[in-house]
């Protein structure tokens, strides 16, 4: 199951989870006849630099799963994510190209005949100048169809897609929330023009419309209000939604997710929930694992969660991409705050200017918000990282995807990540284009000086000087290689990175103008390909090592957030 719930009930889904063939060795001018007669085997979803044999293959390769139909139909066919650029064939024939390894796409292929198809996909991991993240970055380029792919039938007239916006009236004697709901439903007809009635239905609230639907794509609004309890941290209440298309009062087509309502806003120095003051303690986390590499099962998305919710942290901070829905999924159903973001790391003017990059980010932050938009515990989207913001190109490209950000969805906070240099001189353009200052901040790391308090309150009062707005420090930490332990002040020991939140947390939680922080980082990761550049090849400044075990400065964090 790629989410923690049905998403249909009427189309026949099939997940294509388990063994694919698969070749590493064809050329990069390659086409599907090429495809070898003996192939190799993998398992998808899979991150193939996770197995021993492809963990050094950065490039191409080609994937090829038959697919047996017992009638003929329409097919949706669905990848949730292939790292990083994607090609699709069915039977020979190309039906999508995909660039961005972390966001869905399709195809659906209308009347295809009973019996066997071959599907057979291109993926790319290798990066380069016009890719998106750029060749250099501290997370490790997974190759792979690293997430599920979901095979579906629809009928000729079935749902493609569908958006649901709110407005909330409280009621003024103190009882339930009223929800105002506007329902955009996307509906696409492959044969002739036809009559069908949209219904709607959110909990036990079901609104109905009948409408012609013409051959092609037609867009058709609804309008419901009913009570709701709001979504909060302590009581994260999710309704069922499900979009249905009705021919004769029988159902014959229907697409289902989950929303629950809340409103995320700014006031001042302080980020609202509900109309209430949240203070975000979290932690930056990656896709990353010894054994699955970013392709994790359920278990250790629940792990992990478990984990950071046990050291007092409610918030999380997707680094530096999109995680997988079913994560989100359990964001949403535990009370745990996100911030979602894309892959743009260290980008400069010129490489905004370069190829069609910016166009591209545009096209994934699209895909983002539509992929998440109904996760109540998504409350911000986060354009870049550590950016050359002193630049007036990127100051431009950062206002260009804060308005589509907007423009797209006016319901969540729009912000980004800048650098502790670019404040301290003064010279960042780009975070006046946010509604939150997320500012990630290394001193006593990447500083020739010990961790001192003096260090954050001067940097504190620094961004506050330059924003009036919630402040959010958004990567803080030390290394520390796992089971190294001193008596002494010893950079990459657990005694010095215990010592660093000891000094640093106090800072942050006595400064009412912090509104927030998430911890750099969870766990442990894999980074470069050089195992000359860092300890392990590893960015070693998780709270707990690449296995989970806690490291001395998960206990650390744990005592002073919960104590």
């Amino acid at each position: 199951m790629h989410r923690r719930f049905d998403t249909t009930e009427t189309r026949e889904q099939r997940h294509l989870d388990g063994t694919w063939e698969f070749t590493t060795a064809l050329e990069a001018d390659a086409t599907p006849a090429d495809f070898p007669a003996e192939p190799e085997t993998i398992p998808v979803p899979c991150a193939w630099n996770a197995l021993a044999d492809y963990a050094d293959h950065h490039g191409s390769a080609w994937y090829r799963r038959t697919i047996t139909l017992p009638d003929c139909a329409n097919v949706r066919v669905r990848f949730l994510a292939v790292s990083h650029e994607a090609i699709v064939y069915l039977d020979g024939e190309r039906r999508v190209e995909h660039s961005g390894g972390y966001t869905p796409f399709e195809f659906v292929a209308e009347d295809l005949s009973a019996g066997e198809h071959e599907l057979l996909v291109r993926a790319e991991n290798g990066r380069s100048e016009t890719t998106i993240p750029l060749p250099e970055t501290d997370w490790f380029d997974y190759g792979g169809i690293t997430r599920e792919v979901v095979l579906e039938t629809v009928p000729n007239v079935y749902i493609d897609d569908f958006d649901l916006r709110y407005d909330l009236a409280s009621d003024p004697d103190g009882g339930r929330t009223t929800a105002r709901i506007r329902a955009d439903v996307d509906v696409s007809n492959c044969d002739r023009e036809t009559d069908r009635t949209v219904a709607v239905t959110i909990g036990e609230t079901t609104v109905r419309e009948r409408v012609t639907v013409p051959a092609g794509k037609t867009s058709v609004e609804l309008a419901l209000e009913r009570p709701v309890d709001r979504w909060t941290l302590d009581d994260p209440t999710l309704y069922d939604v499900t979009v249905a298309l009705e021919a004769e009062e029988t159902v014959v087509d229907d697409r289902r997710d989950r929303i629950g309502f809340r409103e995320v806003t700014v006031d001042g120095r302080e980020i609202l929930l509900n109309g209430e003051p949240v203070d975000l303690r979290g932690v930056n986390r990656h896709e990353d694992h010894p054994e699955w590499g970013s392709a994790q099962p359920l278990r250790v998305m629940r792990e992990d969660l478990a984990r950071i919710r046990e050291a007092g942290l409610n918030c999380i901070r997707c680094s530096h991409y999109p995680n997988h829905p079913r994560f989100l999924d359990l964001c949403d159903e535990l009370g745990v705050l996100v911030i979602e973001e894309l892959p743009y790391w260290h980008f400069d003017a010129d490489d905004f200017e370069r190829a069609d990059l910016l166009e591209r980010g545009e096209r994934m932050l699209e895909e983002m918000i539509s992929r998440d938009r109904h996760h109540p515990s998504v409350f911000a989207w986060s354009l870049t990282n550590e950016c050359a913001n002193e630049q007036a190109g990127v100051a431009e490209a950062t206002d260009h995807l804060a308005t589509v950000a907007r423009e797209t969805d006016d319901s969540r906070l729009v912000t980004l990540a800048s650098y502790n240099e670019w404040v301290d001189r003064g010279e960042d353009r780009c975070l006046e284009h946010c509604d939150f200052a997320c500012v990630n901040g290394y001193y006593g790391w990447y500083t020739d000086e010990p961790v001192a308090a003096d260090q954050w309150t001067g940097f504190l009062e620094r961004i506050a000087d330059r924003r009036d707005c919630p402040i959010f420090v958004s990567e803080f930490g030390a290394g520390a290689i796992e089971g190294e332990r001193t008596w002494e002040r010893a950079k990459w020991s657990e005694t010095y990175q215990s010592e660093f939140f000891e000094t640093v947390l106090p800072v942050l939680l006595a400064d009412d103008s912090v509104a927030g922080f998430t911890i750099w980082q969870f766990c442990d990761t894999r980074t470069s390909r050089d195992p000359m550049s860092r300890p392990k090849s590893k960015n070693n400044k998780g709270i707990v090592g690449e296995y989970r075990r806690p490291k001395a400065a998960y206990e650390t964090v744990r005592r002073l957030l919960t104590e």
